[in-house]
C-alpha cells in the first residue's frame, strides 16, 4: 500500500443462526486475519482490510451446535459486502431440511441480500437455506457429494451439480464440505482484493486452489442406500461377483423380477442403470484397493471385473477425474495393507 493510501474496509457478514457450524464462523476469521496480515506486509497490494460482523434476522445472542454463544448484530445488507451462511449441524441428510423449514426469518435475510446484489456464500448443508429461501431457483448450485441426492429430493428447481467443488451462478456461490469454508473465504479475497492476494494466501494456509470436482471424494457406500428388498439383493449378489462378468438376467433372475422390471427400478430408485451401478461398485473397489493395498493396476483391474486394465484406467479416470495412479498418491494410507484380501475369480 502506497504511503497515504486510503484503506477500504470489506466488511463480510456471517449469518449466525441455532444449530449453525462453528467451522463456518472461524474459518473465514482465520482467512481473513491472514489476508490482512499479508496485505499489510505487500506494499503493491492495494489498501484493504476485511472486517467479520456476526449477524442475524435481529440482534441479540444465538447459540451454535457446540453451545457457544454468540453476540450478533442485526444483518442490514447496506452495511455489508457480502454473507456467508454456515452450515447445519445434522445428524442425516432428511434432519438437514426439517430443521431450514423453521429458519423462515433467516431465509428472508439471505434473500434480502440476494436481491440488493451481494454476493452470498455457503457449503455442505448450508446451501439449503439458500434453496429453501428461494433464492436458487433455477440456478445452478452444489453441495456436498453425499447430500446431493437429497437437495435434489427437496429442491428440484434447482439445477444442483454435486460433482463440482464450488458453483457460482449470479451473486450465489455454493460449495462442497466443510473444508470448502476456506474456498469460500479465499473467492471473497479474490473478489473484493484480487488474485494476488488470494493466491498468496492460499500458500500460506496450504490450500489447493486447483481442485475443482468432488469426484475423487466419492464414496458410494456412505451414500444412502435404498434398503428395498430388491436392492439389498441385488447389491449383495453382486458384491460377490465383481471380479467376473455380470449377467443383468441373472441378476434380475436372483433379485425375483423381470429384466425390464429391474431395470425401470434401477432408473426410478438409484437415478442409475443395473450396468452403471455395477460400474459404480467395481470402481469403489477399485479405489480401496488403490488406497489400501500394493497391489498392481493389472491385479487391480482383474480384482474388479476389467479384462483390459486400459479399460479399467479409461473407466477410472472417466469416473473420478483422476488416473488410478494419481488417486492412489493423494489418498494411499501410510502402510499399505498386502494382506488385503479381496474374493479372486473362482
Amino acid at each position: 500500500m502506497a504511503i497515504g493510501q486510503a484503506v477500504r474496509t470489506v466488511r463480510i457478514g456471517i449469518l449466525v443462526f441455532e444449530k449453525c457450524q462453528e467451522a463456518g464462523l472461524a474459518i473465514p476469521l482465520d482467512v481473513f486475519r491472514v489476508c490482512d496480515g499479508l496485505a499489510q506486509r505487500r506494499p503493491d497490494e492495494r489498501g484493504i482490510r476485511f472486517e467479520t460482523v456476526f449477524v442475524a434476522p435481529e440482534a441479540g445472542t444465538r447459540v451454535t451446535a457446540s453451545g457457544f454463544a454468540v453476540q450478533v448484530v442485526a444483518a442490514r445488507p447496506e452495511r455489508l459486502d457480502a454473507l456467508i451462511v454456515p452450515g447445519i449441524a445434522h445428524l442425516d441428510a432428511p434432519d438437514i431440511g426439517r430443521f431450514v423449514d423453521g429458519l423462515v426469518a433467516e431465509q428472508r435475510c439471505i434473500a434480502g441480500f440476494v436481491a440488493a446484489g451481494r454476493p452470498v456464500l455457503s457449503t455442505c448443508s448450508g446451501v439449503f437455506l439458500l434453496a429453501a429461501s428461494g433464492v436458487l431457483d433455477r440456478r445452478q448450485a452444489t453441495t456436498s457429494w453425499w447430500l446431493g441426492a437429497e437437495f435434489a429430493r427437496l429442491f428440484p428447481g434447482v439445477r444442483i451439480n454435486a460433482e463440482s467443488a464450488m458453483v457460482r451462478d449470479g451473486n450465489c456461490i455454493s460449495a462442497g464440505g466443510v473444508a470448502a469454508y476456506y474456498d469460500l473465504s479465499l473467492w471473497l479475497v479474490r473478489h473484493f482484493a484480487g488474485a494476488r492476494l488470494r493466491s498468496a494466501c492460499a500458500r500460506i494456509l496450504l490450500i489447493d486452489m486447483g481442485r475443482q470436482s468432488q469426484t475423487p471424494y466419492v464414496t458410494e457406500t456412505l451414500i444412502a442406500q435404498s434398503t428395498d428388498a430388491l436392492f439389498v439383493r441385488a447389491r449383495t449378489w453382486l458384491n460377490q461377483r465383481l471380479d467376473r462378468p455380470v449377467s443383468m438376467i441373472a441378476l434380475a433372475r436372483h433379485c425375483r423380477v423381470s429384466p425390464r422390471t429391474m431395470l425401470r427400478r434401477f432408473r426410478i430408485v438409484l437415478r442409475q442403470t443395473p450396468v452403471q451401478y455395477v460400474q459404480s461398485l467395481r470402481l469403489e473397489r477399485a479405489k480401496l484397493l488403490l488406497e489400501s493395498s500394493a497391489l498392481s493396476a493389472e491385479e487391480i483391474a482383474a480384482r474388479c471385473g476389467y479384462c483390459d486394465v486400459a479399460a479399467f484406467r479409461k473407466a477410472f479416470k472417466l469416473r473420478i477425474r483422476l488416473t488410478p495412479g494419481q488417486y492412489r498418491g493423494q489418498f494411499r494410507r501410510s502402510a499399505p495393507d498386502k494382506t488385503l484380501r479381496i474374493p479372486r475369480r473362482a
